[in-house]
């Protein structure tokens, strides 16, 4: 519970939110640095990122549906640590997910456009 709690105020003190995740064998279908899905707790169709993208917009899942606005939950294996924003760009609310396999619900559920990778949270 202390740990859960760090991290909500950390997450805020960067601007943004951060919420633990849970374990989840979904990640198996994504061996990108970072995995959306269309489903809660890693569940759905998958997409996978290797680098940063200020637009969703022409990004699709696996199944061929668009990933923009349409993000349930976020896993990264980057080494640094993913924001995601609810507006292209990297604007709008902001959601940091840590970049340690596991998989993180959505905070701003299918409301992302955007992601970025946060240089300070390198690890």
């Amino acid at each position: 519970m202390v740990f859960i709690k760090r991290a909500l105020v950390a997450g805020i003190l960067a601007g943004g939110a951060l919420i633990a995740g849970t374990a989840s064998s979904a990640n198996a279908a994504c061996t990108d640095q970072v995995c959306v899905y269309e489903g809660r707790g890693g569940g759905g169709t998958v997409a996978g990122f290797t680098t940063a993208d200020n637009n969703f917009s022409n990004n699709r899942f696996q199944d061929g549906s668009g990933v923009n606005d349409r993000i349930s939950s976020i896993s990264a294996t980057s080494g640094c640590d993913p924001i995601f924003y609810t507006d292209s760009f990297w604007r709008g609310d902001s959601q940091t997910v840590w970049s340690d396999g596991r998989t993180y619900n959505a905070v701003y559920d299918n409301r992302y456009s955007s992601f970025r990778f946060s240089l300070t949270s390198c690890h």
